[in-house]
């Protein structure tokens, strides 16, 4: 196939993936994917990265941990002198 093409078909890839293609632009991959080798390679690496990657598990992180960064986030330190440790927090 021709690269601009390609390059299009490539772009789309995480949409066509996750279903967020129109049924005619999901079609137009589809049917791309069928006729270009090299995209249908390409596109099979994404496929076969993602199945990987949602295999991974999660680390478990201790409650006091995950409570101190929910806190940290929730309510940032105000900018200003760090009295506890002496330090600008900016």
């Amino acid at each position: 196939m021709t690269a601009p093409l390609c390059d299009q078909v490539r772009s789309r890839f995480d949409d066509y993936h996750d279903g967020l293609l129109s049924s005619e632009l999901s079609e137009s991959v589809k049917v791309h994917l069928l006729t270009c080798e090299s995209c249908r390679e390409e596109y099979g690496l994404l496929v076969a990265c993602i199945g990987v990657i949602r295999r991974i598990e999660v680390p478990a992180v201790p409650p006091r941990t995950l409570r101190k960064i929910v806190d940290t986030l929730s309510h940032p330190p105000l900018p200003g002198p760090d009295l506890e440790h002496g330090l600008e927090t900016i």
